[in-house]
């Protein structure tokens, strides 16, 4: 038996890159064994309220912290603890920020499972996982069209063959939308996919219009078109689109993957908000699995393990300017070849943050915890 001694979360912050401008945050969660063993997980949402839940006191069997769930559990058995995490959440939420806080508990839970077996986690979840996965290059676009064909050269030069632009200003008019994809197409290397992340831009009439004028693109997808809980009309513009649809990022758990699952061509989990065991569950229901990994390496690499074990799985998402910016949580270890991402063959995740750089970008106004193990 392997008890757990210590759940210690790290909302991280990096300064902004100009005055005044956004400053990027996260937030890791470490888990300890009595053994001496830590497992590591990240959460993609406000690192604050994360931290929040994994602190929150008892106030009800059913609206507890994290940490007063977890303290003294046997951390062998990732399924049960996750039942177990859900139960004595219930009453202060079942969705959003707990579920996301949930989930980076269960990637260290699964990192710390892999360790005890002496197995890659992708092999802790699948009896012949790929190796390898093919990546498509990921950053919001930028501000003109001459701006994203620089960008989609620079991915095809570091060996991409796969981009996805989005976000405003694409969404703002036909014209210009056509404008980005062309500079986009021109840009990246023959025969290379291109998708979009409309980010929720439009309404039903505008998104088949979109969807039809896109069409000699070839796009690999169109993601989120529509408002996440338009399901009806999600279902159809899928049926009427001549563009695969993309959805599922902003899916908390297994109910809400399962609707949208049956509603697109391409799901997209991710494992940060809605856990591991959630996205090996809804990904047989959808043709194809893609990954949304969109802030450091371990968010990247949990991603990774997940989707090799699915038999339609297809590619993870690689945000080239995310990883940039934090690649000092995980320096020298990012495993990118050929636009391919060679999963770490270490027992787990297979990969450690920085304790430095921890301690360098930590959230002020919150306590440090001692990292020593216990």
């Amino acid at each position: 038996m392997s008890r757990i001694a210590a759940v210690e979360p790290h909302p991280l912050r990096l300064p902004p890159e100009t005055p005044g401008g956004r400053q990027e945050e996260c937030f890791l969660l470490r888990i300890v064994t009595e053994d001496g063993r830590e497992g590591w997980g990240e959460a993609h949402g406000s690192p604050w309220l994360c931290h929040a839940v994994v602190e929150a006191p008892v106030t009800h069997v059913t609206a507890q912290g994290l940490r007063h769930i977890l303290l003294g559990q046997d951390a062998a058995d990732v399924p049960a603890l996750r039942r177990r995490m859900e139960k004595g959440t219930q009453w202060i939420g079942r969705d959003g920020v707990v579920m996301q806080a949930i989930a980076a508990a269960e990637i260290a839970l699964w990192d710390l499972a892999g360790q005890r077996a002496g197995l890659p986690l992708a092999r802790l979840l699948a009896a012949a996982p790929r190796s390898a996965l093919p990546c498509y290059a990921s950053a919001k676009v930028a501000a003109t069209p001459e701006g994203t064909a620089v960008r989609i050269a620079a991915e095809r030069a570091a060996g991409f063959a796969a981009h996805k632009i989005g976000w405003p200003p694409f969404g703002a008019s036909l014209d210009g939308d056509l404008a980005f994809l062309e500079a986009a197409r021109d840009a990246a290397a023959p025969g290379a996919l291109l998708m979009v992340d409309a980010a929720q831009a439009f309404d039903e009439p505008t998104a088949l219009a979109r969807a039809r004028a896109f069409a000699r693109f070839d796009l690999a997808w169109l993601e989120e078109p529509l408002d996440r809980d338009d399901l009806d009309g999600q279902a159809r513009l899928r049926a009427a689109s001549p563009v695969p649809i993309a959805a599922g990022e902003g899916e908390c758990g297994l109910p809400g993957l399962t609707r949208i699952a049956r509603l697109v061509d391409v799901l997209q989990p991710d494992v940060t908000r809605c856990g591991i065991l959630a996205a090996l569950a809804a990904a047989p229901l959808a043709p194809r699995v893609c990954s949304h990994s969109f802030t450091t390496l371990l968010n990247v690499v949990a991603h990774a393990h997940a989707l090799a074990a699915m038999p339609n799985g297809w590619m993870l998402e690689w945000p080239v300017r995310g990883l940039a910016m934090w690649e000092a949580l995980f320096p020298g270890a990012a495993r990118l070849r050929d636009g391919h991402f060679t999963l770490p063959q270490a027992a787990g995740l297979g990969l450690r943050p920085d304790p430095a750089a921890l301690a360098r970008h930590r959230m002020p106004s919150l306590p440090d915890p001692d990292l020593r193990v216990p």
